[in-house]
């Protein structure tokens, strides 16, 4: 289980980056909007789970997230579309978004160790729905 949801996030995370292709101001800028609110979800995501000391804890966080994800869905899918040419944003991202990506880079750092916090809590059927949730909220984004 803790590494399918190391998985499930990893994957977000690089699906994310690649679909929220941003900038500011220049030729992304129309997707800055939509990366800066999916890097803070995410950061606010790492902050829960630094903080969590129950199930219900973890439950909150990934339904935080998994709103944000299903909302951003369907914006990520558009901005993939609109800008084939960044499929490989993580690896080599325009000037214009390299602060995001670093951004990006650090929260998926912390991520881990949140999610280490997370597994004392993987059996818990609230905590497997609530991912369930989050999985197919991801999915949403393919």
């Amino acid at each position: 289980m803790k590494k399918a949801v190391i998985f499930a996030t990893v994957v977000l995370f690089v699906f994310g980056i690649t679909a929220c292709k941003g900038g500011g101001g220049g030729k992304y800028a129309d997707v800055k909007d939509v990366m800066e609110k999916y890097i803070t979800a995410n950061e606010k995501f790492v902050t829960a789970l630094d903080n969590i000391k129950s199930a219900d804890d973890v439950v909150a966080a990934l339904n935080a997230l998994t709103v944000t994800t299903k909302e951003l869905a369907p914006k990520m899918k558009e901005i993939d579309t609109k800008y084939p040419e960044m499929k490989d944003l993580q690896n080599n991202p325009p000037a214009e978004l390299k602060p995001l990506m670093e951004r990006m880079n650090a929260v998926m750092g912390k991520m881990m160790t949140g999610m280490e916090k997370m597994m004392a809590y993987a059996s818990d059927p609230k905590v497997q729905e609530a991912q369930t949730k989050y999985q197919e909220a991801q999915a949403a984004i393919k």
